[in-house]
């Protein structure tokens, strides 16, 4: 069945869901390391091979000085440990289809170098904050 849940108060609990819809919620998370947590909260209640749909305003990613497409990548593969299977954009909204692999690799997800809110831009003023921290 369809269930509505807040993933940030969610207990770690074994992977539940094959599928995952997240479509234009993390930008409504007030702080960066709460969205961050909330990265890593769907990637650990999504089952082996389990997707998940994300979406987020394209704003997010071209109108912070602390984000841009590139970065969000690396930290949803790199900092996550998600597989991205397809990404698409749009002028107003980025989507992405992560995976979370179906077995578990050696690879390990390198929380700590997406900890900090790093100044990704210089030189120019931006219109949003939109920032990301996973916790360390």
């Amino acid at each position: 069945g369809i269930e509505e849940q807040d993933f940030l108060t969610l207990p770690i609990q074994t992977p539940k869901f094959d599928v995952i819809v997240c479509s234009m919620v993390i930008n409504c998370v007030t702080t960066p390391e709460a969205r961050g947590r909330m990265l890593l909260l769907l990637y650990q209640q999504t089952c082996r091979g389990g997707l998940v749909f994300f979406t987020l305003p394209k704003l997010c990613l071209t109108a912070s000085p602390y984000m841009d497409a590139k970065y969000m990548q690396s930290l949803l593969t790199e900092g996550v440990g998600f597989d991205i299977v397809e990404t698409k954009e749009t002028p107003k909204v980025a989507f992405f289809i992560l995976q979370r692999p179906k077995q578990e690799t050696e690879r390990r997800p390198d929380s700590e170098r997406f900890a900090g809110k790093v100044l990704r831009h210089r030189g120019k003023k931006y219109r949003q904050t939109f920032a990301i921290r996973l916790p360390s």
